[in-house]
């Protein structure tokens, strides 16, 4: 008979220590201390990132939470019971449950922003809803029910629907000279072009993940000020992604200017026009270099204008 005690002593030390790292962390402290996330999913029993993308779910809510409010209020009393990926590498599930009900949020992997959502207490879908029909923007739910009807995934992932401007000088937004330096740095390099991609996808025009649904080409004119295209009856509502030219990215650092490291949480994205400081895990800004990190995101980080690791 195998003995599986060796077995569940690692993974309750794994457990622990994943519970532990976290606990240590500005998330956790931003946060309140609050039970955020089921204790099931700490071991990431279905899925080795499980535990990854309900962390980042937590973040993207408290970016978006003090963006809008400037402040870290209490509105955290739901918990993370589930995560499962839909998309390989691009869509996630995230089920959240609180005292009055259980809701579906449905987000990018790369930045947990949410693309649609839906209760479980009560279909909010009208009976005559064609089958397989999701509680989302249609493009978002063709795109899912496309790629899940396949046996396999197609070669076409969702960075194949972004659009930008410069095909020269750019692959996907990325600078293709940085993109060259960075495969010679290896692991560190790769890690680099992660966290660059998961910034170009925080950064795409609001309408390509929710709202109205609009083509690029409508998406770019109406950042550049000008009026839309008449829209075609017959045209098919895919997934469309646009990135604005001040958004291409030259390089991407874990280190300041000077080579002092950043905070662990932060990196630096060197545009066409500025410096940005975003979240190394969801791409998200924080500060510029005019202003350096914004001051609430320095009280909750513990790091100072330049993103460096305060030393209190």
């Amino acid at each position: 008979m195998t003995n599986m005690w060796p077995y569940l002593r690692q993974r309750e030390t794994e457990l622990f220590m994943r519970m532990q790292i976290y606990r240590e962390s500005f998330l956790n402290q931003a946060l309140k201390g609050h039970d955020r996330i089921s204790v099931r999913l700490w071991t990431s029993p279905d899925n080795a990132k499980q535990i990854t993308v309900a962390i980042r779910f937590l973040l993207t809510q408290l970016y978006f939470s003090v963006s809008i409010t400037n402040e870290t209020h209490d509105q955290f009393k739901s918990k993370i019971v589930d995560a499962q990926e839909i998309i390989l590498g691009e869509l996630w599930s995230i089920t959240v449950s609180s005292t009055k009900s259980m809701e579906v949020y449905y987000v990018l992997e790369a930045t947990c922003e949410v693309v649609g959502r839906s209760s479980l207490r009560a279909s909010t879908q009208p009976e005559d809803s064609p089958p397989g029909l999701l509680p989302i923007r249609a493009d978002w739910s063709a795109y899912i029910n496309a790629q899940s009807s396949l046996s396999s995934p197609i070669n076409v992932s969702l960075m194949s629907h972004l659009k930008w401007t410069n095909h020269e000088e750019y692959d996907r937004g990325l600078s293709r000279v940085w993109l060259k330096r960075a495969q010679g740095e290896g692991v560190l390099g790769e890690i680099k072009r992660v966290v660059a991609e998961r910034y170009v996808l925080a950064c795409v025009v609001a309408n390509s993940v929710s709202g109205p649904w609009m083509t690029s080409l409508d998406m770019a004119q109406a950042f550049n000020g000008m009026a839309p295209c008449l829209p075609e009856i017959t045209q098919s509502m895919r997934v469309q992604l646009f990135l604005p030219a001040h958004h291409h990215v030259e390089s991407l650092h874990f280190t300041t200017c000077k080579g002092e490291p950043l905070h662990p949480a932060l990196a630096a994205v060197q545009t066409p026009a500025r410096e940005y400081y975003i979240f190394r895990d969801n791409g998200m800004q924080v500060g510029c270099e005019e202003d350096g990190v914004a001051r609430v995101w320095m009280q909750i980080l513990g790091c100072d204008a330049r993103g460096r690791l305060s030393c209190t």
